[in-house]
């Protein structure tokens, strides 16, 4: 099975406002490439806000000679479709992926994805919380807390972690050991991933009704993703 971690850091909370993406590769089990690049967001996003700044580091005048999304996209586009999406909190990364997107008019990719704050909440569920830092150092995974080829990676290897734990040949069977569902993206609609297998809502992806607009903020990740 083909994965790829992603991780995405915003300028603001807009979800159009991706400043930074991250991503590893996997055939199976086996890391075969990573990529990290810097976006310069849309310009009806606005200004940087200082909390995101503080988390991530990267202000607006170090994106604004870097490429827009969709010049990005064509790079990774036949990477990622067709793969099983890895994110931690993928309720973020797969809606700023999705939101990007559709701001540049392309449609969305085909595939599965797959939430490790999920997938790590039921493999080992002692720890103390489930955020990235905590989760990557009990599993002794380096990590550069918010830079975001490192959180790709460490989300990646947290998904290999818990295949090896438990045994499971692939994310499709992991989701079943843990009566979880794998969300899905593509063109006709998305499912969210969910940790019951039925309980899994259906919505259609409204393309073109965030587009070549920064409306419908949502708080950005913090610390504690």
């Amino acid at each position: 099975m083909r994965y790829v971690a992603m991780d995405f850091e915003t300028g603001n909370s807009y979800y159009t406002s991706a400043c930074s993406i991250g991503l590893a590769y996997y055939e199976d089990d086996q890391l075969v490439g990573t990529e990290t690049f810097l976006i310069r967001p849309p310009d009806s996003v606005g200004k940087f806000h200082w909390y995101n700044v503080k988390i991530h580091g990267i202000k607006r005048s170090h994106v604004k000679d870097q490429p827009t999304f969709d010049e990005i996209w064509r790079k990774i586009q036949d990477k990622v479709d067709g793969s099983v999406i890895v994110c931690h909190n993928a309720v973020f990364d797969t809606e700023v992926l999705c939101r990007c997107l559709e701001f540049y008019n392309i449609p969305l990719p085909t595939c599965q994805y797959i939430c490790t704050v999920k997938v790590s909440q039921k493999v080992w569920p002692d720890l103390e919380n489930h955020k990235l830092n905590t989760v990557a150092d009990a599993l002794g995974i380096t990590l550069n807390h918010h830079e975001a080829g490192s959180d790709a990676h460490a989300c990646g290897e947290i998904l290999q972690c818990a295949l090896r734990e438990t045994h499971c040949a692939d994310a499709q069977a992991l989701a079943e050991h843990l009566g979880m569902q794998l969300g899905v993206i593509s063109p006709a609609g998305r499912r969210q991933c969910s940790s019951a297998k039925k309980s899994g809502t259906e919505r259609k992806s409204h393309t073109g009704r965030h587009r070549k607009t920064a409306s419908n903020a949502v708080q950005g990740k913090g610390e504690d993703q």
